[in-house]
């Protein structure tokens, strides 16, 4: 007995030992491809990455509304609908001074907390390239790497720099590369341009994601986009629907934002604007599941045209002209519209097909991959497959 005793009594005097850490979450890589719709990635066009989406998952996203660039990136890194994050579309009114924001791809104008900031704010070493929004710190917190956006850098570069913060220990990446917008908008996203700037992606992105996964075994790939892309076969110009009525107009292709200079002429202007073949709401009748008419940078009165119809707002022959050009494809209209979805792939979570994803559900499923806290919870959930 008394060996037992003093043998317990040796023991507490031993240095306890320390719980076996808990091991850390592989890295996550997210990459989007500006304007690569869900419609273009298929064996013919991109085979090799459609070969290696058979090792993962494959679905669409369903992007917010309107289907823009700006929103879509930022709805992509919130998990957040455009009304709670505030980029509404690519640019917008400022509704305390009635500004033009022709561009709302600066850091000051989002709203709700992004990825890379959730991130860095959560201890997880976060390198994000040329993504909408990461242009400076985000209420004084900035990435451990960030590369703002700048014309005429390449995919290449883009690339190269995943791979050295994934090599140096980053544990979420995020890029935005350029896709296939550029080609839809001026050619087609059918067109023979847009075929072979799916096929370079192809070309360039599967050996590349080929060499990263055996240096990085635990390595998550999301692949996404932030819309499709639909040909034009028509114009509709506003300010001939809406003449007489004193408006600033913003298009984004297949909708629109009128803002009223006189708020008793709304009446006046939907009944044209419905006359004339198009969709047209007060802003805060726009329909629920589309989570727009909460934000007031939002337009008076939102304008959606048919599939293949895009909108003008040129006052000159100049404006015109360079609308014009570029609007071979265009996007913007509803999520619902099987063109407006873009593409998703996911390595390292499971195999098999799933259903449609919003474009919301993605900031939180990585976020439950890498344990991240939110300052304030996102609109979006994980999505389930991918999180068991």
């Amino acid at each position: 007995m008394r060996r037992f005793v003093l043998l317990a009594v040796l023991l507490t005097l031993l240095p306890l030992r320390a719980e076996a850490p808990t091991p850390e979450a592989g890295p996550v890589l997210l990459i989007s491809e500006d304007g690569l719709g869900s419609d273009q990635f298929r064996p013919d066009t991109m085979p090799q990455l459609w070969a290696l989406s058979q090792q993962g998952r494959r679905a669409a996203v369903r992007p917010p509304f309107p289907a823009t660039t700006f929103n879509g990136h930022v709805t992509l890194a919130t998990g957040c609908w455009p009304e709670h994050h505030g980029v509404v579309a690519n640019g917008y009114l400022r509704p305390e001074d009635r500004q033009r924001v022709p561009a709302a791809n600066r850091v000051e104008d989002i709203l709700r907390e992004p990825l890379w900031v959730a991130a860095t704010r959560s201890g997880v070493r976060t390198a994000v390239f040329h993504w909408v929004g990461a242009s400076g710190p985000w209420e004084g917190v900035t990435p451990w790497r960030m590369q703002p956006f700048k014309l005429g850098v390449p995919d290449a570069e883009g690339l190269a720099f995943c791979e050295a913060a994934l090599a140096d220990g980053a544990r979420l990446v995020m890029a935005y590369l350029s896709g296939t917008d550029e080609e839809g908008h001026l050619k087609g996203p059918h067109s023979p341009e847009a075929l072979a700037k799916l096929r370079a992606i192809d070309a360039e992105l599967a050996p590349w994601l080929a060499r990263m996964r055996p240096a990085h075994p635990d390595l998550r790939v999301i692949l996404t986009a932030d819309h499709g892309m639909v040909p034009m076969k028509r114009r509709v110009h506003l300010p001939s629907i809406l003449d007489g009525i004193p408006v600033d107009l913003i298009t984004h292709g297949g909708s629109a934002y009128v803002y009223l200079k006189q708020p008793g002429d709304r009446a006046r202007a939907l009944a044209r604007l419905r006359k004339a073949g198009l969709k047209a709401w007060p802003r805060e009748a726009v329909p629920v599941r589309y989570h727009l008419g909460g934000s007031p940078r939002v337009g008076d009165v939102v304008v959606l045209a048919p599939l293949g119809t895009w909108l003008s707002q040129a006052r000159s022959s100049r404006e015109d002209e360079s609308e014009r050009h570029g609007r071979a494809g265009a996007h913007a209209y509803t999520p619902e519209s099987a063109p407006m979805k873009s593409w998703l792939m996911v390595l390292g979570a499971g195999r098999g097909p799933l259903a449609d994803v919003p474009a919301w559900d993605i900031a939180p499923t990585v976020g439950a991959w890498l344990g991240l806290r939110w300052a304030q919870p996102p609109d979006g959930k994980p999505v389930a497959a991918l999180v068991r």
